[in-house]
């Protein structure tokens, strides 16, 4: 039994704690855990940390698990499939369409995550690429592709990425 089909398995509402899944199998703990951090890499597994009544009675914030049987995303994460011809939309709905595909930057890798005001501030480099014809994934590569280990700004890396490949 693996941990994807021991996780959904149990009641919900349960605690499961790294060190009772370790007991489980005899991987250890660190394998375990870099089991379930594959398990949301994959979008098996969503994890959300929030602050529920039991918060001020600890120090560490809960955290609700939602395991799947199959992966919650409906596309694929990476690329795309076909070359889709970009209708016509009116500028502010292109920049709409820009800050969001900037905002999905932090889904493949955390350390691009973008808040909704930098997302808009880049929306017009995104726009840039697009009249030169470029398509999603040639954008997504360019910025998330090959990110330096530390990476102080979100926002730094992607806007001198995006202004680095103007020339592309």
């Amino acid at each position: 039994m693996s941990v994807l089909t021991y996780l959904p398995a149990l009641p919900n509402s349960v605690r499961v704690l790294l060190r009772v899944l370790a007991d489980v199998w005899a991987d250890g703990r660190s394998r375990i855990a870099s089991t379930l951090r594959e398990l949301d890499e994959l979008r098996y597994r969503r994890r959300v940390v929030g602050g529920a009544a039991g918060a001020a009675l600890s120090a560490q914030l809960p955290a609700v698990h939602t395991v799947f049987e199959v992966p919650c995303d409906a596309g694929p994460r990476t690329g795309e499939i076909e070359k889709v011809p970009r209708r016509q939309v009116p500028p502010g709905a292109r920049t709409a369409a820009a800050a969001r595909l900037l905002l999905t930057f932090g889904d493949y890798d955390r350390r691009l995550t973008l808040s909704g005001a930098e997302a808009r501030r880049l929306a017009p480099l995104v726009e840039e690429w697009w009249r030169r014809g470029a398509s999603d994934a040639l954008i997504r590569r360019a910025v998330t592709w090959g990110a330096p280990p530390c990476l102080p700004s979100a926002y730094g890396h992607t806007e001198a990425r995006l202004r680095a490949g103007r020339s592309f």
